[in-house]
């Protein structure tokens, strides 16, 4: 395959230089025309210069001069420059040209997308961040997740894994309630998925943080809302645009494991530790030190390098009141695992038009498609890696006549099962499309009608193919089929009438009243069959047994109905105040609790609009209060219909005369449950400094959910289950804090960004219960803490005698404590240790202080980025085999980090004594000795690039030909590092997928 993708690069390659050298002259009748440009302080360097109507372009240099090839009499110049207002300039005849251009303090004119429509960036009231398309361009990454981590205050992403075709978890401001804290995500106008985007075809994102912002959603907006708007075309000639990169993945972060003499000399102590004889002689461990083996069979599932590469098409224009853009895109990102062509494909293709039919009537469409083709192992990935951390490297994973080898009282053979267990092959669709009219029928008043949808479609198939091993005793003996489908129609129609009208100059209006309709309709079926003969041909009809409990299929649909509203007012863009109102009725309730009301009101005060603030001009150039209030509801629980019984069969509900029988039962339910409701406040500021060159915004916010639905214990005698039921209430409170600053020192342009957020939920009323759950990592749910806290035992250092143990509480559950074992803290000080009255509350998993910083600069042709993302706190509980030496009494593992065990010699250890089967029951107690700092700094991009314009190669007949070279994932600095867990990575085992460093050259060229 390599070879292929090389062959083809070469051809690319070649076209390019053909295209370069052999090119178009540019146009003879052509004129040059020089100048320069200034403010009132002097020459201008890095300006641009466009004429309009074509891509005759040019940059200023350190003086402020320029030089442009015009092909239009008279010729118009659109002239820029960062924190100054954009100029046109008219051209006759004449060849020189002096350009003073102004202070634009404010940026008044810039716009940002919010709910049902945009507003003036500095007439927001709300918590918005904004992310653009430069933000994200030129970043290695296979989906629009990747691209957006760490670039908005508030915007939580944790990459779990690399594995191709997994989804990042998304989370805005942290977490509000028990039920799905996920946010919405709004493509175009209608609700879709950030997986299915090509990122090469965003042009904006909005991230709507605040019930003044995002209630306009109402029930849709409880986690926050993302907008997403992709690309349209701009006035001037049709503009063609290709992109390609090139990557290289490698895996980052094993586990580091004991060479074998070591493992064996720990083998042995463990063993005498436990009253066992040893297992290895002096002359075995001299013979590992000298000879080896010492065989990874973690590093042993994984290749060296796995490719990655996409390419781009797009055209786009706009000409005679048509905008058009039309993109086709490409991902393949092959699976570091190794086996039979494991990887992930994506194909993308997208339609947006806008058509101004008349000065009354705007009619548009947004279309596109995505299918994403992965092919993956038979097995699950943790059942995999789990074997090749606990394997000693004494063994070989293949022998020496090339048999995959059954070790360490196994049954089978993680490599086996990646390259001979067969494959599990998904093909997940989405067709979104959204068709609008816009109708002006009298003056300031446009009616907005939006007809909107998508269809989701995922199948799987599975062929778990059997294995025969060479070595006695091996198991995936039996073959297996699978196959399941599931659809998804979504449509969502909405109609909207906006107002907008200015009087006396200074008292601006903006009123908005809409309704909306969201449908979802899905049906799904599945079905298993065992033993294909002759192991081929792996498809249900083939099978010779259908499995009962593999075989299923039914459905489900729910619908929403809403009403809102919105009324903004602003006093000369100094004093701002909206409203929002949102009426929701969802088929998930009752009648009598089908409908909620969310209202919200902000306001804002521009304070550097104020006759006492000039003075303060030329350092604070603008400065802006906001706060809001607001509530928004939530009714995302997987239980669609529990507000009513429902009747079900089944052929073993009762016993009657000594055998089953076949009867009916009713669901549980509860008629009286109702929404979540989640008041917000926020209070930000918003501020410029030195002529816009440095922004710093600034937002404390505090959210209360209550109502939030549980499902609470009941009497075992009510025999139905547990109905939700509106139980529970939940705070969440934090800040924001962004900041930007564009400078220039010579002909260099830099740029600096910066975010930090913190957001921490506390459990405020559970109805006095407590809800624990997990079994090797436990959580609590409990009033004052919060959600999902760790409760575990509180570990005090090893006891170091044996008078310390007789002195001490030890744990009821250990048939031995001894010196060197984990001593505990007897919480209720009853003088022994027990799960059930000495566990205390810790951390949890969830990120908190999460920051991106970017810094950019160019030098004429040069430009240089890179990016950092981290967590400043964060827990993860550890267990099994990534720290525990011997876990559950196997052979392995021996990790570095267990060279530092308790020894008499070795009193101030890092790890208790090495022990083996009961007698490591004391130390793998649930406790913090297995909570660890997951706190993190990772250097997420770097890249280089260098642009050549069409000023530059005008035979070329290309606007700019820019290649690049960037690095992903370059460097992690954490303290779970040494465990060979990534810090993102929620899984307490480490058995994940690793994350991957991508090393990639890029390729952008404009026609």
């Amino acid at each position: 395959m390599y070879l292929i993708d090389i062959a083809m690069l070469k051809k690319q390659l070649k076209l390019l230089v053909i295209l370069f050298f052999l090119g178009f002259v540019a146009n003879a009748q052509n004129r040059k025309l020089s100048g320069s440009i200034a403010d009132a302080n002097g020459p201008l360097p890095g300006a641009s210069v466009v004429e309009q109507g074509t891509s005759n372009a040019a940059t200023s240099d350190i003086d402020g001069s320029f030089q442009i090839q015009l092909t239009t009499t008279p010729a118009v110049l659109i002239v820029s420059y960062i924190g100054y207002a954009s100029k046109r300039v008219t051209v006759e005849n004449q060849t020189t040209v002096n350009i003073v251009l102004d202070a634009d303090v404010n940026q008044l004119d810039d716009v940002v997308i919010v709910g049902f429509g945009t507003k003036k960036k500095v007439n927001l009231t709300g918590a918005v961040s904004e992310i653009s398309a430069s933000d994200i361009d030129g970043k290695p990454v296979v989906n629009a997740y990747q691209a957006l981590q760490g670039e908005a205050s508030g915007l939580i992403i944790q990459q779990n894994t690399s594995a191709p075709g997994s989804v990042s978890s998304i989370n805005i401001r942290g977490v509000n309630t028990i039920n799905g804290n996920t946010p919405l995500v709004v493509v175009d106008g209608v609700p879709g998925s950030l997986n299915n985007i090509n990122p090469n075809d965003i042009q904006s994102i909005s991230i709507l943080k605040d019930a003044a912002s995002a209630s306009i959603y109402g029930s849709r907006a409880a986690s926050g809302v993302i907008l997403v708007t992709t690309k349209s075309g701009k006035e001037g000639k049709p503009k063609f645009v290709y992109s390609t990169m090139f990557g290289m993945q490698e895996a980052t972060n094993f586990p580091k494991f004991a060479n074998s003499w070591q493992y064996a000399t720990l083998r042995n102590e463990a063993l005498v530790n436990s009253g066992m004889a040893p297992a290895f002689t002096q002359e075995q461990i001299l013979g590992f030190k000298e000879n080896g083996p010492n065989v990874n069979w973690n590093e042993a599932l994984y290749k060296d390098f796995a490719m990655q590469s996409s390419h781009n098409l797009s055209l786009s224009g706009s000409d005679n009141g048509l905008s058009y853009m039309a993109s086709l895109g490409y991902v393949d990102q092959e699976s570091m695992f190794k086996g039979p062509d494991y990887g992930y494909q994506r194909y993308n293709a997208r339609m947006n038009f806008d058509k101004i039919v008349n000065d009354k009537l705007k009619v548009g469409g947004r279309m596109s498609f995505a299918r994403n083709d992965i092919k993956d192992h038979a097995y699950y990935t943790d059942f995999i890696i789990e074997p090749t951390v606990r394997t000693p490297p004494i063994y070989n994973i293949i022998d020496e006549d090339g048999n995959y080898t059954l070790v360490s009282g196994s049954n089978s053979n993680p490599l086996a099962q990646l390259k001979e267990g067969g494959s599990t092959r998904y093909q997940n669709d989405e067709v979104l499309a959204t068709f609008t009219l816009d109708y002006e029928p009298i003056k300031n008043l446009v009616l907005h009608g939006v007809i909107g949808g998508n269809v989701v479609s995922n199948k799987m198939h599975q062929f778990r193919r059997s294995i025969a091993y060479v070595y006695p005793g091996g198991g995936n003996n039996q073959n297996s089929v699978s196959d399941s489908y599931s659809r998804t129609l979504y449509i969502n129609p909405y109609l909207t009438a906006t107002y907008k009208k200015t009087f006396a100059e200074k008292h601006n209006f903006d009123i908005m009243a809409g309704t909306s309709s969201e449908t979802s309709k899905t049906e799904f079926f599945g079905v298993t069959g065992l033993n294909v003969p002759g192991n081929n041909f792996g498809v249900i009809n083939n099978t010779q047994e259908l499995q009962r409990n593999g075989t299923y299929g039914s459905g489900n649909e729910w619908s929403i109905s809403s009403f809102f509203g919105r009324l903004g007012y602003n006093f000369s863009d100094r004093y701002l105040f909206e409203a929002n109102l949102r009426y929701d009725g969802s088929s998930r309730f009752s009648t009598e609790n089908r409908w909620g009301v969310f209202p919200s009101v902000s306001a804002g005060w521009v304070v550097s609009e104020e006759a006492f603030f000039a003075p303060l001009k030329d350092i604070v150039s603008f400065a802006k209060v906001r706060a809001s209030w607001g509530q928004v509801g939530n009714q995302d629980i997987n239980d669609l219909y529990g507000y009513q019984s429902l009747v079900s069969t089944s052929s073993n509900v009762y016993s009657f005369g000594g055998g089953s029988a076949q009867g009916a039962y009713y669901s549980v339910s509860n008629g009286n449950r109702t929404w979540e409701t989640t008041t917000m406040k926020n209070i930000g500021v918003d501020f410029s400094f030195f002529n816009k060159k440095l922004d710093l915004s600034f937002d404390v916010f505090e959210n209360l959910t209550e109502d939030i639905l549980l499902q609470l214990p009941v009497p075992a005698t009510y025999g139905l289950g547990q109905p939700f039921q509106n139980a529970g209430s939940v705070s969440n409170k934090g800040w924001d804090i962004s900041a930007g600053y564009r400078f220039q020192t010579g002909d260099f342009n830099h740029g600096v960004k910066f975010n930090i957020s913190d957001t921490q939920n506390i459990v405020e009323n559970f109805r006095g219960r407590e809800y624990i759950n997990g079994s090797d990592v436990q959580t609590i749910l409990k009033e004052g803490y919060p959600i999902n806290s760790y409760y575990a035992l509180w570990s005090d250092g090893f006891y170091n005698s044996a008078e310390e143990v007789a002195q001490s509480a030890t744990p009821i559950f250990a048939t031995s404590v001894k010196p060197g074992d984990i001593r505990y803290v007897d919480r209720n000080n009853d003088g022994k240790i027990d799960y059930e009255n000495d566990r205390f509350i810790f951390g949890n998993a969830f990120p908190r202080y999460t920051y991106g910083f970017t810094y950019d600069i160019n030098y004429k042709h040069w430009d240089f980025s890179f990016f950092i993302q981290g967590v400043g706190k964060r827990q993860q509980w550890l267990r099994g085999e990534i720290v525990e030496a011997f876990h559950n009494n196997n052979e392995g593992p021996v990790l570095e980090s267990h060279l530092d065990r308790w020894t008499p010699n070795n009193l101030d250890a890092s790890y208790p004594r090495l022990t083996v089967g009961s007698e490591s029951i004391n130390n793998a107690a649930r406790s913090d000795f297995y909570i660890h700092n997951a706190q993190y700094l990772r250097l997420k991009n770097v890249q280089l690039g260098y642009t050549l314009t069409r000023e530059d190669i005008p035979f070329a007949g290309i606007e700019s030909f820019k290649i690049y070279a960037t690095g992903f994932n370059l460097l992690t600095v954490s303290p779970l590092t040494k465990f060979g867990v990534d810090p993102e990575a929620v899984d307490a085992s480490g058995r994940a997928y690793p994350v991957a460093r991508v090393w990639s050259l890029g390729l952008n060229v404009n026609f």
